[in-house]
Parts: C-alpha cells; sequence; structure tokens
C-alpha cells in the first residue's frame, strides 16, 4: 500500500511551545545527516514522552507511544479554558464522526481512529 501522511495541527497554538522530554529511556540516538559534521548529533537522549508546554495558556500537551501507536494528552491547568483547544487535520479524503464519539479521518482508502476525548 502506498503511505499517506495524516498532519494534526494545533489550531491558534503558541508557535514558540517549548518541548520537554519527561521520561528518559536508557538509550541514545546519533543523527549524522550530510558530510557536515558540525550539524551531526551524538548521544541524544531519549524519552517516553514529550510535553509541550503552554501550547494555549494555561494548557500544555504531551505526546507518548502506546501499544505502537502515538497519543495525546492535553493537561488543563486550573483557570485554563479547555474550549481553546482546536485541532486542524491535512493530508485527509474526509472525516466523520462515528457514533460512538470516534473521529474516524480517511486517507488514501484507509482510515485512523481519534478516540473520543475524556476527562
Amino acid at each position: 500500500r502506498p503511505m499517506s501522511t495524516v498532519q494534526m495541527r494545533l489550531v491558534g497554538a503558541h508557535p514558540d511551545a517549548r518541548g520537554v522530554g519527561l521520561a528518559r529511556l536508557s538509550g541514545v540516538s546519533h543523527y549524522y545527516p550530510g558530510n557536515d559534521a558540525s550539524a551531526w548529533r551524538t548521544h541524544v537522549p531519549q524519552h517516553a514522552r514529550v510535553r509541550y508546554e503552554a501550547v494555549y495558556p494555561g494548557i500544555d500537551v504531551e505526546y507518548y507511544g502506546n501499544q505502537r501507536r502515538l497519543e495525546y494528552d492535553f493537561v488543563v491547568a486550573p483557570g485554563g479554558d479547555p474550549a481553546r483547544i482546536a485541532l486542524a487535520f491535512g493530508g485527509i479524503d474526509r472525516l466523520e464522526i462515528a457514533e460512538e464519539g470516534t473521529l474516524v479521518l480517511h486517507v488514501g482508502g484507509q482510515h485512523v481512529r481519534q478516540m473520543a476525548p475524556v476527562v
């Protein structure tokens, strides 16, 4: 099957939100793009989770893997307004909301499911 890419964007989010690695893993990664040694990065720590702080006022987002799937949580601080959270998806053919509230993204004859939000 040909590969398809689905892009998810946080609409209206702070464009310079800082990413912070959480739950450091024992492994490291090495990146050697091209022949310019000044661009190489070695011993880059790996983390189980990444938190982007203050993507909206009083709201962080954390990304993590779960059973080979990327998942994310919004962390809303007291006083944060969850109504500010807005997602946009690119690279899809269409989307629908299934009966149980699951968001279904159709792309390239396949589908990606985003589970209904829970608090």
